[in-house]
């Protein structure tokens, strides 16, 4: 009896095990998930790419149609888990957030694969060809996450090299590298375990065990001995960090903003002392200041007259500022109409001052998508009725070019990391370049409720400690405030939901890192290495494609 076509056809394709490739997508998600949600844990994305690499291949040897879901799967699964507790403050803005970062994960996988395709023709040792490929995924992956820290569009809070915040024994060598160069080591690491396990008996190998053994066991070992033997610059000061613990949900419009100028300073008067230096406050703690005339400002007077009885006190203070402009035509990109026919722009704000004066003041600048800036709105028109309909903000705040550092009364200068700007390595980094003796980050956590959100987001800040050497002071209005010294080491942190202060001495230092000076040179030359490879890649295609076309019209012309 005959057989159908489309019988031979279904026989001729090899089966495959679906369960399998879901747990190999559970693997990947439960390993990937638990560095950010759970202490301690930044060992296991040395391993957590292994299953994801695994499902590629069986992918690929049983020619799966729609192998694109199955990573996009596994990307959405590593996102919910790591950054559910962002449902808390929009439910629009999560869905959009996590389903968009795990497309752009996805897209770098795709990527990967169209090159791999390509290099498997090129080289013909599998072996080889393996281990090209899974090296083009790195430098994919490594650019991404570069390009995603300078874009407007950005939320790279799941950047590889953040999973080993809660570790920072493991990475003293960021000072180097940058978080960037953590996420390098992960991706290299999960590239040589996973050859060397997959990998048949013989001299490749052995070669990829002592690479992989090599490449987990060196940078672990020098950054212990980093950590035991570094010294901190001594410079101490004394700080006092206030925790104010307001509802996020409830602070504007709820009381006259004297009554939390009261509260603050009923807060600072508890813990400030003679020996105090600084002063420290969440983001956004006071509002309608006009940057170039804050004597006009109530708030302003309250505190003056406060930091009159504590001479040789700074304050850096969180303030929502405007600027006016007295011009008829639009004079920056985020300036709104002020219905006179005038323009004024809003900031998020960092200042510090003291009895006599405002020193200096830096308005955040790496503003959060939706909420703080209408991505590309001169461009994308669309976007801010768009985004306010589902709650956003309608218009943008102003920005600067450059983190600055602020200087202060006593000739130091610190840098003020507001809200999510701390995630940014090479951003935070400026401050440092530029004289900051030490850095603060000056935020709101409260809008997560008790998540890992917070945890995550105080860990980071543990990072730009050992980037730049610097003690690393975090106000929170809630969520964790604490102190944090040059090694990524926790000195004291506040609990969660509780109006506290907390007062420590901290250590300047002057001394600028390799990352400092130079920024993510990790991720400059990964972006450079993927031009080079994808142009190179495209023209091999066109050429291929040239040849083929060549050769069957000479086909054609011989059978004529």
């Amino acid at each position: 009896m005959p057989i159908s076509s489309d019988k031979m056809k279904k026989n001729a394709t090899p089966s495959y095990p679906k369960g399998n490739l879901w747990l190999l997508i559970v693997g990947f998600v439960v390993l990937a998930s638990l560095p950010f949600l759970v202490p301690r844990l930044g060992f296991l994305s040395l391993i957590a790419f292994i299953p994801l690499f695994q499902l590629d291949r069986l992918l690929r040897e049983h020619q799966v149609r729609h192998a694109f879901w199955y990573f996009y799967a596994a990307f959405l699964g590593f996102n919910i888990a790591s950054t559910f507790w962002i449902w808390f403050v929009s439910a629009a803005g999560a869905i959009a957030a996590i389903l968009l970062n795990a497309l752009q994960m996805t897209a770098v996988v795709a990527i990967y694969r169209w090159g791999s395709r390509i290099l498997r023709q090129l080289e013909k040792r599998p072996a080889a060809a393996d281990f090209i490929s899974l090296i083009f995924l790195a430098v994919t992956w490594l650019a991404w996450e570069h390009i995603y820290f300078n874009i407007e569009i950005s939320w790279p809070w799941l950047c590889l090299g953040n999973s080993f915040a809660t570790n920072p024994e493991m990475v003293q060598w960021y000072e180097w590298t940058g978080a960037v160069g953590g996420s390098a080591w992960i991706l290299l690491c999960n590239i040589l375990l996973f050859l060397a396990i997959s990998k048949r008996p013989g001299r490749g190998r052995r070669i990829c065990r002592w690479s992989a053994a090599a490449v987990v066991v060196l940078p672990l070992l020098a950054s212990e001995i980093r950590y035991a033997t570094y010294k901190e610059s001594e410079d101490p000061m004394e700080v006092v960090v206030i925790q104010p613990n307001i509802d996020p949900f409830e602070k504007y419009g709820v009381k006259p903003q004297s009554a939390y100028d009261a509260r603050l300073i009923e807060l600072m008067a508890r813990e400030t002392t003679s020996e105090t230096r600084y002063i420290v406050t969440p983001e956004t703690f006071t509002f309608s200041w006009d940057i170039d005339n804050p004597q006009d400002n109530a708030s302003y007077q309250r505190y003056r007259a406060f930091l009159s009885a504590h001479p040789g006190t700074d304050l850096l203070l969180g303030a929502l500022t405007t600027r006016r402009y007295e011009c008829s035509t639009k004079p920056t990109r985020s300036a709104r109409p002020n219905g006179e026919g005038h323009w004024y722009d809003v900031y998020n704000t960092a200042l510090v001052m003291d009895s006599r004066q405002v020193y200096g003041s830096y308005v955040k600048s790496k503003l959060v998508p939706g909420v703080e800036i209408i991505p590309y709105e001169n461009v994308l028109k669309f976007l801010g009725p768009l985004v306010s309909r589902f709650g956003g903000s309608s218009t943008s705040y102003g920005t600067q070019d450059e983190m600055d550092a602020i200087p202060c009364s006593d000739g130091r200068k610190l840098g003020a990391m507001i809200c999510y700007e701390s995630v940014y390595g090479d951003w935070s980094r400026m401050a440092t370049k530029k004289g900051a003796s030490f850095l603060a980050v000056m935020t709101n956590d409260g809008w997560w409720g008790d998540t890992p959100g917070y945890r995550q987001h105080f860990n980071y800040a543990r990072l730009r400690a050992i980037e730049n050497r610097r003690d690393v002071v975090q106000a929170a209005n809630t969520g964790t405030s604490g102190f944090i010294n040059q090694r990524g080491d926790v000195l004291a942190r506040t609990g969660w939901w509780e109006e506290t202060t907390l007062r420590g001495t901290i250590n300047g230092n002057d001394t600028l890192t390799a990352f400092a000076r130079i920024g993510d040179r990790t991720g400059r030359a990964a972006c450079l290495t993927f031009f080079i490879l994808l142009v190179s890649l495209i023209i091999w295609k066109a050429a291929a494609a040239s040849d083929k076309r060549s050769a069957r019209g000479k086909s054609a012309s011989g059978n004529a």
